[in-house]
C-alpha cells in the first residue's frame, strides 16, 4: 500500500531538514526520523492526558502498535503520524515537520535544527532515561535544553538523569549570571555537571547523547545502544543527528569526554570559584582582584 500524502498536503521538507546521510544494508536499528518522531508521538499524547486505550479509540490504531511506535519497533508512515499527531492535537507546524522527516525514509545521519527548541526538546528529554550533554563553551542553550519543563496536565514531572560534561574553557568566559543558573539546576539535582580538562576539545560547541528508553521494559544494554541518539552542534553548522553505525565517533568523543572529567562534588565546588571569579572579575572591570578569586581564574585539576 502505498502510505504517500497526495496534493494539497503533501508539501515540501522545512528549510531545516537536509538531505540524509546513507543507510548500512540489513540495518535492525531504527533510523534518525522514528526515533525523532516517536518521541514526538510520546509527548503529545501524555500532553493531551490519553492513555493507549483512549488513543486506540480515536485513531483506531491498536495499543501494541502505538507502543510500538512510540519505541521505534513498529513502522510509522506519514498518514498516521498525521493522523494521531492531529487526534492529540499537536500543532501543524509539529505535524508538518514530522512528516517530512518521515519523508526521509530509513536514515542514520540528517541535519534538523527542530531538535533544539521547544517541543522536540522536551519529546526527547521525555523520552529519555538519560542525557549527556558534552559542551566546550555554549553554555546557555544547554542550560535552556536541561532546565525542568512543565508536567503535563495530571502527571508529575519526568525524570530524565542529566549529566553536562562542561568544557574548563567555558568557565573563563560564561558570566557570573548563567553559571549561578547552573548552580542552582545543581542543588535542585535536576543537573549533575563534570568538569572536563582543557587538554581534551575535540569539537567546539556541544554534542548530546540521548538515551531514548523511557517507556521501555527492556532495560538491556542492547536496548540502550539501539535507541541513542547524538546530536552534534558545532560554530557555523547546524544540529546534525546521527545514530547507529554514523555515531561511532560522536559515542567515543562522549565517552572520551567522561574519562577526561572530575568527579561531581570536585565539579560543584570549581563551578562556585568560577561564579566567584566571574563576579570578582566584572566588579573591578575585568581587572584581577586577587582576595577574591585565585589570579589566574578558575581552573580544573587534571583527573588522575
Amino acid at each position: 500500500m502505498n502510505h504517500s500524502p497526495t496534493a494539497p498536503q503533501d508539501q515540501p521538507a522545512p528549510a531545516d531538514i537536509l538531505q540524509p546521510g546513507p543507510c548500512l544494508p540489513r540495518c535492525d536499528s531504527p533510523s534518525v526520523p522514528h526515533l525523532i518522531t516517536g518521541s514526538l508521538m510520546r509527548h503529545y499524547r501524555i500532553a493531551a492526558g490519553l492513555s493507549y486505550q483512549r488513543a486506540r479509540e480515536l485513531t483506531a490504531i491498536s495499543n501494541k502498535r502505538l507502543h510500538g511506535i512510540e519505541l521505534t519497533r513498529s513502522p510509522l508512515t506519514e498518514e498516521t503520524a498525521r493522523t494521531l499527531l492531529h487526534a492529540y492535537g499537536a500543532p501543524g507546524e509539529d505535524v508538518q515537520v514530522a512528516t517530512a522527516l518521515l519523508r526521509m525514509g530509513h536514515a542514520h545521519q540528517a541535519q534538523v535544527d527542530v531538535v533544539q527548541s521547544g517541543s522536540w526538546v522536551s519529546a526527547l528529554r521525555e523520552a529519555s532515561q538519560e542525557t549527556l550533554i558534552f559542551s566546550t563553551g555554549l553554555l546557555l542553550p544547554v542550560v535552556d535544553a536541561t532546565a525542568p519543563g512543565t508536567p503535563a496536565r495530571g502527571r508529575a514531572t519526568h525524570h530524565c538523569r542529566t549529566v553536562l560534561l562542561l568544557h574548563e574553557g567555558a568557565l573563563e568566559r560564561a558570566p557570573a549570571e548563567l553559571l549561578a543558573q547552573l548552580i542552582r539546576l545543581v542543588d535542585r539535582r535536576a543537573i549533575t555537571v563534570r568538569l572536563v580538562h582543557s587538554q581534551f576539545a575535540p569539537l567546539e560547541g556541544w554534542l548530546t547523547e540521548w538515551t531514548l528508553t523511557a517507556g521501555s521494559r527492556e532495560g538491556s544494554a542492547a536496548e540502550r545502544a539501539r535507541r541513542q541518539l547524538y546530536v552534534r552542534h558545532t560554530l557555523q553548522e547546524r544540529f546534525l543527528a546521527r545514530n547507529g553505525h554514523p555515531a561511532l565517533q560522536d559515542r567515543q568523543i562522549i565517552q572520551a569526554a567522561i574519562r577526561h572529567s572530575l568527579p561531581t562534588a570536585a565539579s560543584a565546588d570549581q563551578l562556585r570559584q568560577a561564579m566567584l571569579w566571574s563576579r570578582s572579575r566584572a566588579a573591578t572591570g575585568g581587572r584581577r582582584n586577587p582576595a577574591a578569586a585565585p589570579s589566574d581564574g578558575p581552573s580544573v585539576r587534571r583527573p588522575a
